[in-house]
């Protein structure tokens, strides 16, 4: 969750406004949004890489589990042992950190996508109070 936190403080800097920021917040915006685009991605590849690590994994534990079985068990018992191991707990648990990440990047590229907005909503508010 490092990450996580990471990025919302990385985040709560783009998205800051004021009146003397506006144009440069305006300029960068296109570019940040392709930066935390490029983040989601990389989140995306990253959770399809545990799920494949997990699945490779699961696969040698579930023939440790029958080679070491005293008794013949079938797959699924061993299936069920091997949701067991503390790898495969550590890989379900980085799975789900990465579910929340993508999940928090997804809303924050929607965020971006509207914030163009947001600023030509505060450059008429500041034309208004001008006149």
């Amino acid at each position: 969750m490092e990450l996580l936190k990471k990025y919302i403080e990385d985040i709560n800097k783009d998205l800051y406004l004021d009146d003397f920021n506006l144009k440069e917040v305006q300029m960068r915006l296109p570019a940040r949004k392709h930066f935390w685009v490029a983040r989601l991605i990389e989140a995306k590849i990253k959770r399809n890489t545990l799920f494949a690590k997990k699945k490779k994994l699961k696969k040698d534990l579930v023939k440790k589990v029958i080679e070491d079985s005293p008794v013949r068990i079938n797959q699924t018992a061993a299936e069920t042992a091997a949701e067991r191991y503390d790898s495969v707990v550590n890989i379900n648990n980085s799975i789900k950190e990465q579910d929340t990440i993508i999940e928090y990047l997804e809303k924050v590229e929607k965020i971006l996508s509207t914030m163009h907005w947001e600023v030509k909503n505060i450059v008429d508010i500041n034309r208004m109070e001008q006149l």
